[in-house]
């Protein structure tokens, strides 16, 4: 197509209401020129006004295809991360179990009433939790009891909830105490409420030689702190 051509060509797509860089990669042509060739091109406010509404989308032209590829491009960076983090974890031996549940009692174990206890409603944590008081800390699985925390809103759902940590934790409903139900009802509305399973509280009887010697584990733990 000649320069004559293609000139009229940009100045009939101008006068429509495109965008220069629209029009130059619609004839093959530099955005100079196309702006050259349609320098004297009237637009209504109308079409002044929807130009710069296209400036502003990120999803107009090519701008959407390169955020899709930006977000393509984030998450097989986030998953090439999580990967390489899996893998530097690997199996734990006995002794790195022992001390990362040393670690977690730490930050959410309960550290009064001489009582053993832990409360979270990440389940993996929970099982983690669980494997730790039984293969490192040698607590009987039998002595254990667990107690579900629930908004007063989602007591009509406490048998599901129940059997869902049950079912988490391996551990039979005969081994769950009386459940707490907090009387605070929230006002805002939360997507997917079914998904709300609470928080789980599990406990460990006739454990009070072992919660004191978590707490000096605990204190071995801080003892390796670089001051």
């Amino acid at each position: 197509m000649s320069k004559p051509t293609l000139r009229i060509k940009a100045r009939r797509l101008r006068k429509q209401g495109l965008g220069i860089k629209t029009i130059a990669s619609q004839l093959s042509v530099s955005s100079s020129t196309a702006s050259r060739w349609c320098k004297d091109v009237t637009l209504s406010q109308a079409q002044l006004l929807e130009l710069q509404r296209r400036a502003h989308d990120p999803f107009y032209g090519k701008r959407a295809l390169y955020l899709s590829q930006m977000r393509q491009n984030r998450q097989k960076e986030i998953d090439r991360l999580n990967q390489i983090g899996v893998q530097e974890i690997n199996h734990l031996a006995k002794r790195e179990l022992f001390i990362a549940g040393v670690a977690l009692y730490w930050a959410e174990g309960f550290k009064k009433d001489n009582r053993l206890g832990f409360a979270n409603s990440d389940p993996a944590m929970i099982r983690f939790f669980l494997r730790w008081l039984t293969a490192c800390c040698k607590v009987p699985k039998n002595t254990i009891r667990v107690r579900v925390g629930l908004n007063i809103s989602h007591k009509h759902r406490l048998e599901v909830v129940e059997q869902y940590w049950s079912k988490i934790t391996n551990l039979p409903i005969t081994q769950f105490q009386k459940p707490f139900f907090q009387k605070f009802i929230w006002k805002k509305d939360f997507p997917n409420p079914d998904s709300y399973m609470g928080v789980l509280r599990v406990r460990a009887n006739q454990q009070l030689t072992l919660f004191r010697k978590i707490h000096g584990w605990i204190e071995g733990l801080k003892l390796n702190i670089i001051k």
